[in-house]
Parts: C-alpha cells; sequence; structure tokens
C-alpha cells in the first residue's frame, strides 16, 4: 500500500527528493500522464517478473516519469526485495549511486 502515500508526496513535492524508488506501488492509475510527466525526480521502477498484477500495473504508469528507469527481477514476485535480496539491493545501490 506504499504507493497511497508515496505517489501523492512525489506529486506535489518531488523538489524535496533526491530520486524514488517505487516497488509495484498499487494506486499509480489514479494519477494522470500529465501529472506524471511533470515529476522530474530520478526514479527507479523495480518489480519482480512473477507479480502480475501490480508490477506490470504499475510500469504502465510510472513509464510516464521522464527520468524513470526500470528493473525487472526474473524469478521474483511482488516482494522482490525479499525474493531476490542481492540482486535488488544490487540494482538499488547502482541506482542511488547515480543520484546527485
Amino acid at each position: 500500500m506504499s504507493g497511497r502515500f508515496a505517489l501523492p508526496f512525489l506529486l506535489a513535492h518531488s523538489e524535496q527528493l533526491a530520486g524514488f524508488v517505487p516497488i509495484a506501488p498499487v494506486g499509480t492509475r489514479e494519477y494522470s500522464t500529465v501529472q506524471y510527466q511533470q515529476v522530474q525526480t530520478p526514479t527507479l521502477i523495480l518489480y519482480g517478473d512473477r507479480d502480475t498484477g501490480l508490477g506490470h500495473q504499475a510500469l504502465q504508469s510510472l513509464q510516464h516519469l521522464p527520468k524513470h528507469r526500470v528493473v525487472v527481477l526474473p524469478g521474483a514476485g511482488h516482494a522482490c526485495y525479499m525474493d531476490k535480496p542481492e540482486d535488488f539491493h544490487r540494482a538499488l545501490l547502482g541506482f542511488l549511486g547515480q543520484l546527485q
């Protein structure tokens, strides 16, 4: 349910964030393409390929963020950080290392 909290903050205060890492959040369809396109926060969209519901659904909306990158973890479900912790942390740390 993190999307219900994180997305409103991202859309209202993106200038306060160095980066954003949504992990298959809910509520992504509640916002328009235009709203997403206004966000200039670097974003790592991260989900497991076995998360066939929320992962793909979130990607459809979040891919409208102009500065996004997508990492799909093979063999991981919704809790991709638990299913593939090493791959998750590698992707996360790589993204964080590129932020200014």
